[in-house]
């Protein structure tokens, strides 16, 4: 004892030091294992194989084997030193949120420190970025109407322009997610983990009656948990769109189909190429520009903020200006699905319903007032007059106007 006494005095014993690193800590983080034990603090990611990517490349080479009580500022601003020059504002703020949140693991839940050692300023704010592009409906259909991209990837882009999906929730959407009956798609699991639902539009409802057909006569299962979007032929048929080099593909794809407007493909210290991402942008500049509520956009886009869509008000304007629509019926634009009938899409009623609630007049908070439309079967409205467009008081004022004539001619 008084060996290891005098060993442990003189320094050639070291206490070893218990507290986990920077990258224990943080795959603890992206393998889900902080998820599992701390449900109510720790949100199992989506994104994990991104952050293990990037801790992995920026983070980990520079302090992971740092102990979590000796990290400070001077070892995240080494780390925010260390990235390439070429590297993106928002993807170096990318970076410092998972050095701040692995910080915050730290302190709570797992309690290794008791202070944050990384002011709450360290994580740069967002940039507005670069200039993005987007297509102009007739660009859309000239793409969608190109026989030599292959089908799959032409109902894949046709379907974000019109619907506003993220291109993760359009790969994973399932048979079983979407009601070809009603027009209804319900996409419970998304990137915000808030469910939502909204009528598809009938040209994409027809699209995808084709689509299911077509599949089905090939071999390819079209129900239950079976993928929307899958390979149409080769060794690949019936397996899901791959998620790799979209942006490239999409933009090889745009030149196939003779698309070559400069400012989609340049790439500049201002303007950046256009990415497979910027469907959203096609789809919410031209529901914008065609009068769509915010509310709207959002019920589709899954945006949580009024900031988020404002990005896009500037080019809803000049879309605006120069009179562009938005996209023509999915059905019509791609020759392989274009034999299905509109009318044969969905219901009339599914169809207005959404227009019907559009219209409705709205109180100062923006909440809908309650409006009850009479139908032609109640009496009150006039041969060929349309039922949105009826008035209870003239009509029954037309009505009592009527009816004294008639006592009049009587008499």
């Amino acid at each position: 004892m008084r060996k290891a006494v005098d060993m442990i005095a003189s320094g050639q014993v070291v206490q070893k030091n218990l507290t986990p690193t920077i990258e224990q800590i943080g795959k603890r983080w992206t393998s889900g294992e902080l998820a599992d034990l701390h449900p109510d603090r720790v949100k199992r990611r989506r994104s994990a194989r991104t952050n293990r990517y990037v801790l992995d490349r920026y983070v980990y080479p520079m302090v992971g084997d740092v102990a979590i009580d000796k990290f400070t500022l001077d070892h995240a601003e080494a780390v925010m030193r260390s990235l390439p020059a070429s590297l993106a504002p928002n993807s170096r703020r990318s970076v410092a949120q998972l050095v701040y949140r692995i910080c915050s693991l730290a302190v709570l839940p797992l309690r290794h420190i008791t202070v944050h050692p990384l002011p709450r300023g360290f994580v740069p704010r967002y940039q507005a970025g670069k200039a993005k592009g987007w297509l102009y409906p007739d660009e859309d259909a000239t793409l969608l109407g190109c026989t030599q991209v292959p089908l799959e990837w032409r109902l894949f882009y046709g379907f974000l322009h019109r619907e506003g999906m993220r291109r993760s929730e359009a790969l994973n959407t399932r048979w079983s997610d979407i009601n070809l009956d009603l027009g209804v798609i319900v996409l419970d699991v998304n990137k915000t983990d808030e469910p939502r639902a909204w009528a598809l539009s009938p040209g994409v409802v027809a699209a995808l009656r084709a689509w299911r057909d077509h599949c089905a006569a090939r071999g390819v299962r079209v129900s239950g948990d079976a993928h929307v979007f899958v390979y149409d032929e080769g060794s690949q048929k019936g397996q899901r769109l791959t998620t790799s080099d979209t942006a490239g593909r999409f933009r090889r794809h745009l030149e196939l189909a003779g698309i070559r407007r400069p400012e989609l493909f340049a790439r500049t210290e201002t303007r950046t190429r256009i990415r497979l991402h910027d469907a959203r942008a096609t789809f919410v500049t031209l529901a914008l520009a065609n009068g769509r509520t915010e509310a709207w956009v959002q019920d589709r886009t899954g945006h949580k903020s009024s900031e988020m869509i404002n990005r896009y008000r500037r080019a809803a304007r000049t879309a605006a200006e120069l009179g562009l629509k938005e996209c023509r019926p999915l059905h019509e634009v791609i020759p392989e699905l274009g034999s299905r009938p509109i009318d044969a899409t969905i219901p009339e009623q599914a169809r207005t319903t959404e227009r019907a609630a559009e219209r409705a007049p709205r109180s100062r908070r923006g909440t809908p007032l309650p409006v009850e439309i009479q139908p032609r079967s109640a009496g009150l409205a006039a041969p060929g007059q349309d039922d949105q467009n009826f008035s209870p008081r003239r009509d029954r004022y037309a009505i009592s106007q009527s009816v004294e004539q008639s006592n009049c001619s009587t008499l």
